[in-house]
């Protein structure tokens, strides 16, 4: 009990280390907007407009880092860009804006460009179903072996049974 008592008094006249701190105000910064700085933590920050937000040292698009062919923007892991940039290689936007394009250009007088596109994409679609088809029947035939004498001995079991009934036995 004395060693307490004899710390808080070498901390009460000073020479017990750090004196006691009675209050707090941290530094404050004013920020502009696009200021970065590092915290104490070694976490970047950007000052945005009424808000800050922390830098991320990941970058923002999907795992693979896909990038559209025509803006060169990434492409996030969920939504219609996704789905868009599986299909066309672009994002939404540019889909929209290379569709449009593909309508509205003239070249003499009329624009073929846009139905021959189209006619493209459909004869695509339905390859591409084929092939699926052609790879379901390929691995059901796998599957189901020429040797099986299941269904073959079944039926024998039937016809006998039968052949017993219609003798009487």
């Amino acid at each position: 009990m004395s060693k307490n008592i004899k710390k808080i008094q070498q901390m009460m006249n000073g020479e017990f280390g750090k004196k006691p701190q009675v209050g707090y105000t941290p530094e404050r910064v004013d920020r502009k907007i696009g200021d970065v700085w590092t915290d104490s933590e070694d976490i970047k920050w950007e000052q945005r407009k009424g808000y800050k937000i922390k830098i991320s040292g990941l970058p923002g698009v999907g795992v693979l880092g896909d990038q559209c062919k025509d803006c060169k923007k990434g492409i996030l892991k969920k939504g219609v860009h996704r789905d868009t940039y599986n299909r066309m290689g672009r994002c939404y936007h540019c889909q929209i804006n290379f569709e449009v394009d593909l309508k509205t250009k003239k070249i003499g007088q009329n624009n073929n460009k846009w139905f021959f596109w189209v006619k493209l994409q459909q004869l695509k679609r339905w390859t591409d179903m084929d092939k699926e088809a052609d790879d379901i029947i390929t691995e059901m035939s796998e599957q189901i072996s020429p040797f099986d004498l299941k269904v073959a001995n079944a039926l024998a079991n039937e016809n006998r049974k039968q052949n017993r009934i219609d003798a009487g036995g």
